[in-house]
């Protein structure tokens, strides 16, 4: 007799390898996680990876959307909060992801970037999921500066979406330099210049 599968483990677990995922990729790489890293680190038998995910790609594309779709359910919280005027929101949401980098000591960058930086380039499936994630963040933050008088950013001169990838480009490029100096110079830079 067939074994029924448990949904709720299933689940469970499936969500634990794509947690697991999250922080392996975001503190080493995509390319130098293994499926035994983790399996391991998610205390998941071996050979049972292929339950979950067809491939180590197709593992890697839905670790980036389950850490896209936490992103933008965090970053809706902020910038769509009728609570604050726009301005605020927007600061508030750099300020959170500042505060968030400086609890891991800043390490880890953000998934996107770094799978953009790695991927972006060789990887179609990847590239194009990127692409697309890139345009939502860009459209959320472009929601909140359509309610910002643009001066008060020194961005008038840019139509709203225009402004919205600028400080997104100028944000991830912080990022990177993060990375590079461990520390939160970069960052704070960021914050000083457009706020």
């Amino acid at each position: 007799m067939a074994r029924i599968r448990d949904d709720k483990a299933f689940k469970d677990t499936k969500a634990r390898l794509l947690e697991t995922g999250l922080e392996l990729i975001r503190s080493q790489s995509y390319a130098a996680v293994g499926i035994n890293d983790v399996l391991k680190t998610a205390k998941v038998p071996r050979g049972s990876f292929y339950h979950y995910f067809a491939s180590k790609e197709a593992y890697g594309l839905e670790v980036a959307k389950y850490y896209h779709t936490r992103q933008l359910r965090a970053a809706r919280q902020i910038l769509l909060n009728e609570n604050m005027i726009a301005l605020e929101r927007l600061e508030a949401f750099f300020l959170q992801a500042y505060q968030q980098y400086e609890r891991l000591d800043f390490s880890q960058g953000c998934l996107m970037c770094n799978l953009s930086i790695e991927l972006g380039d060789t990887n179609f499936h990847f590239q194009e999921l990127l692409n697309q994630q890139w345009k939502e963040l860009s459209s959320l933050i472009g929601e909140c500066i359509e309610m910002v008088d643009r001066k008060k950013l020194k961005c008038d001169h840019l139509t709203v979406s225009e402004a919205a990838e600028w400080l997104l480009n100028s944000w991830s490029g912080a990022l990177i330099r993060m990375k590079a100096d461990r520390n939160g110079a970069a960052l704070k830079l960021f914050l000083k210049s457009v706020f």
